[in-house]
């Protein structure tokens, strides 16, 4: 046998032999039911042993770790998105962070890197540079912490021996504050709409619901008995936390609900208009269809409209948080009922709020039947 063929054990896991026109030593061993290969960097015998020798007690110890398989960009993003669907995250958040990762995804492949190792943190400062000349800073913020989440999983899940990103540090989000109608602003645009959306934007205010829970309430959901809204997250429509609230029905809400659930004709609170593919225009209503309607509302009213610098129709979230607050109502009971889960104080984790002082809380707050803001509306449209 050749000097360059020559197979040498090393205890009882590994056999080293030479290979390539340089003869370096080479290792080859098993690791998880695999089989490696991994190079000793030396020509000389008495040293690849010594250090063939150091590989055989870490992988006794098991702290051997195998060089990760070369993932490509595209193939990691994909997996990360059925990840964070298994994890139970809502769609509209797995849409958000597969819109910023083929945005990546691009960038990467105009630099040449179509493997997720050959990320650098130089290349990221370059993508967080050329983001920001087109986007908010806020904005980019929000999409670096997408893509440092999918790099620390891949490390995670031993796609890459290291993370290129993890000791890149991100600026603390600015968060901006953004318009909030007032009582009267809100009355007025009821005033100015047609049903069904006057119904929808004043269920949207009165109880600080997202649009598209309001697109999924269900008939069962309303408990006109116990006065109460219930915002049920579902396999098939899971809210945005992915967790299920309730919220008492204000006063001013009553008639209205009354009206809406006394003679169902489909699942829904709210239907959509007869289309092909539903001819009885029994599917729920379209949130993005809703927006619209608000923002022309709006606009005719002279109000300002956007979602950067005016209102559309998630402002009306605003409204009920910020109303609340104004009105005394305490804050981690405004939480419960909007469905915010983020703060970790002992305070969030000990908090209980009962259904009798959830209610009280609720008959407190002065929404009003808005008649008299309506009136003035209309004298200020003509």
């Amino acid at each position: 046998m050749s000097p360059t063929n020559e197979r040498i054990r090393v205890g009882d896991r590994i056999v080293i032999t030479r290979r390539g026109r340089k003869g370096t030593y080479v290792a080859d061993f098993s690791h998880e039911n695999r089989h490696c290969r991994k190079s000793l960097h030396t020509t000389v015998k008495k040293e690849a042993i010594r250090r063939a020798t150091k590989l055989d007690n870490d992988l006794i110890q098991g702290v051997f770790q195998a060089t990760p398989p070369s993932i490509t960009v595209r193939q990691a993003i994909d997996d990360y998105l059925a990840s964070v669907r298994a994890r139970g995250r809502a769609p509209t958040t797995v849409q958000k962070y597969k819109g910023v990762l083929e945005i990546l995804h691009a960038f990467l492949a105009g630099h040449r890197v179509t493997v997720l190792s050959r990320m650098t943190p130089v290349l990221f400062d370059r993508y967080v540079a050329e983001r920001t000349s087109t986007q908010k800073l806020s904005t980019v913020q929000g999409e670096s912490v997408v893509i440092k989440s999918m790099f620390k999983w891949a490390k995670s899940r031993r796609l890459i021996a290291e993370n290129p990103v993890a000791e890149v540090k991100l600026d603390r989000p600015i968060f901006e504050a953004k318009p909030s109608p007032s009582l009267d602003q809100v009355n007025a645009i009821l005033s100015m709409a047609d049903e069904p959306v006057r119904s929808q934007i004043a269920i949207l205010a009165f109880t600080g619901m997202r649009s598209g829970e309001l697109e999924r309430l269900r008939h069962e959901d309303v408990d006109l008995a116990g006065n109460w809204i219930q915002i049920v997250s579902r396999t098939a429509g899971k809210t945005k936390t992915a967790r299920s609230r309730k919220v008492p029905i204000p006063a001013r809400l009553l008639p209205i609900l009354r009206d809406r659930v006394r003679h169902p004709s489909s699942p829904w609170v709210f239907t959509t208009r007869p289309s092909p593919r539903y001819p009885d225009g029994d599917n729920h209503m379209n949130a993005s269809l809703l927006n619209e309607a608000f923002g022309r509302l709006v606009k005719r009213l002279g109000y300002p409209t956007g979602r950067d610098t005016g209102f559309v129709v998630h402002s009306l979230r605003h409204f009920f948080e910020t109303f609340n607050v104004n009105a005394g109502t305490p804050q981690r009971v405004i939480d419960t009922w909007l469905g915010h889960y983020s703060d970790r104080s002992m305070g969030a984790v000990y908090y209980r709020l009962t259904d009798e002082e959830s209610q009280s809380f609720m008959r407190k707050v002065p929404f009003g039947t808005g008649l008299a803001a309506a009136d003035a509306a209309k004298e200020v449209v003509r």
